[in-house]
């Protein structure tokens, strides 16, 4: 892999017990290079970083990350370098990453800024595969009969061709096409590695991860920014749109369940841990559209999924 020189943003005076930058140096890329991307959390010593979190990075996927923790007096710079692929030509963006900085009692999340990356295909733009036009030749009269035959092999080959085409455009067109908000979550739900995080005691980080996934969830599924509100503005969100969500109640008592464990120190039993994962994909699979809806009341259970 080609080296890829780094660069940060220019050092701000830290205003606060943290803070983030985001470094890349642009650079002419074609499908499938690898560029790096550094992401430096700056805390107090006693701090405790997680992360990075997102919630997809279509079209990019992360090939590398490396880790690297400056100590100074005071504080620690925590160096994330993370190496990307992309294989999708054109302007796209790498969407912003998340981390947790936990610090005593206090969780708070921080959020990194969006890169711009332009990719350029590796096709040359100018094909020369025309050839110039050859002289007539004189054909045999006795080779007339190879006429139909190559007319009927031609339009079996361009009936055959027709065929194929029309598959392969139908594989671009749904390899292109986003996930639905359900099968995103699900997905999201079955990568999750809740049962490591359990295990080493972070009750915190299970339940947060499970609310923004399902946050994420009723902000697709239903069209507004659900994932950027506390639970109060989800709350008057839904009131406000009126949105005919049938899971309502069991949605607010899971988010409620969630905060008290993320910012009251409520600590629930074992028993309760892993059946909140599943509480979460029961909204989700049952929230999901109808197949073939019909009258007011599918519809009303449909929503409005973007």
């Amino acid at each position: 892999m080609i080296p890829l020189i780094l660069t940060f943003l220019a050092a701000a005076q830290l205003a606060g017990p943290f803070s983030m930058k985001t470094g890349y140096l642009p650079r002419r890329l074609t499908v499938g290079d690898r560029f790096t991307i550094t992401y430096t959390v700056t805390c107090a010593n006693s701090a405790k970083v997680l992360g990075p979190f997102s919630d997809s990075l279509d079209p990019f996927v992360i090939t590398g990350q490396a880790l690297k923790t400056k100590t100074h007096q005071g504080y620690n710079d925590n160096v994330y370098a993370l190496t990307f692929a992309g294989f999708k030509p054109g302007e796209s963006v790498v969407p912003p990453l998340r981390f947790l900085v936990q610090a005593g009692e206090k969780t708070d999340t921080l959020a990194s800024d969006p890169v711009k990356i332009t990719i350029t295909s590796v096709l040359s733009p100018q094909a020369e595969d025309i050839n110039e036009i050859k002289p007539p030749f004189a054909f045999p009269n006795h080779w007339l009969w190879l006429v139909p035959a190559a007319v009927i092999l031609l339009a079996v080959a361009a009936r055959l061709g027709w065929v194929l085409f029309r598959k392969l455009r139908r594989i671009r067109e749904l390899a292109a096409a986003p996930r639905s908000p359900w099968d995103e979550a699900l997905a999201a739900l079955d990568n999750l590695p809740w049962r490591g995080w359990l295990a080493d005691g972070q009750v915190k980080l299970y339940y947060y991860s499970l609310s923004e996934i399902l946050k994420r969830y009723i902000e697709r599924r239903y069209g507004f920014n659900a994932a950027e509100q506390t639970t109060s503005e989800i709350i008057a969100s839904f009131k406000r749109l009126k949105i005919p969500f049938p899971f309502y109640d069991e949605f607010l008592a899971f988010i409620r369940r969630a905060d008290l464990v993320k910012y009251a120190k409520y600590q629930p039993s074992a028993a309760e841990l892993p059946v909140a994962i599943d509480v979460v994909r029961g909204i989700v699979l049952r929230s999901r559209p109808i197949a073939n809806p019909s009258g007011a009341s599918a519809a009303a259970a449909g929503g409005a999924a973007r």
